[in-house]
């Protein structure tokens, strides 16, 4: 630090960037003398099947590069975390993998829940970790991509975090009158849902609906979602 006070800021950035820079190239090669090691390839990218050895193998040395750089607070070069956790997938059981997430060893990148949620279909084990993954991903995150998973809690979040921004505008726009939107020919009798479908509509009404460009999020949406999940939790759905 003494012979740094004689250099200027300009040429101290200079000289860390270069240094960041050096560091994330040998990460890379790295990563490459690895794949070749275990002769890895594109196919790891598929959820469809459990991990190797040699993934395994792989999976371990980026864990222990990541253990390195969180201990000398270095970026990692674009794509390693969402690949980490790919492999974490292939390789872990539910209940480690879900671990890894919560002590954040692996990390919920964008990319990697798109694919994860366009490439597995809805059988209990596959609902079972897309659940698990939805569960804990950052709200910025959960708003993108619930819509790409058509299940009924994604459509649950959905409903939920419209009438939350709805209501939200509402409260610094005060609506009068009443909405004379036709009214569904199913109309269920249950009057706490009909007043919130009514508040909704009448906000929509006045131009306040925050999911205006995603077609079909709307409060008759709102309204088949709510009753959806009360058949589901009578147990009612299969009647």
């Amino acid at each position: 630090m003494r012979h740094l006070q004689r250099v200027g800021k300009k040429k101290i950035d200079i000289l860390v960037i270069g240094y960041v820079a050096r560091l994330l190239e040998l990460i890379r090669q790295i990563m490459e003398t690895v794949w070749r090691k275990y002769s890895l390839d594109s196919r790891i990218f598929s959820f469809k099947e459990r991990g190797s050895a040699a993934e395994f193998a792989g999976f371990h040395m980026m864990s222990r590069i990541l253990e390195a750089t969180n201990g000398l607070c270095l970026p990692l070069p674009p794509g390693f975390q969402t690949l980490h956790t790919v492999l974490g997938v292939h390789c872990l059981p539910l209940h480690t993998l879900l671990l890894y997430i919560d002590h954040d060893i692996l990390h919920l990148t964008e990319p990697f829940v798109v694919k994860l949620l366009k490439d597995l279909d809805n059988t209990e084990t596959n609902e079972q970790l897309k659940f698990s993954i939805v569960a804990r991903l950052p709200e910025t995150i959960g708003k993108k991509i619930c819509h790409l998973w058509d299940h009924p809690i994604s459509s649950s979040y959905i409903a939920r975090d419209y009438v939350k921004i709805l209501l939200e505008k509402l409260g610094n726009k005060k609506c009068y009158g009443t909405s004379m939107r036709d009214k569904s020919p199913f109309s269920p009798e249950f009057l706490p849902l009909n007043y919130l479908t009514k508040i909704l509509t009448d906000v929509e009404d006045q131009a306040l609906n925050p999911f205006e460009e995603q077609e079909n999020v709307d409060a008759r949406f709102v309204e088949e979602i709510a009753l959806k999940q009360t058949l589901i939790l009578l147990g009612l759905e299969n009647q």
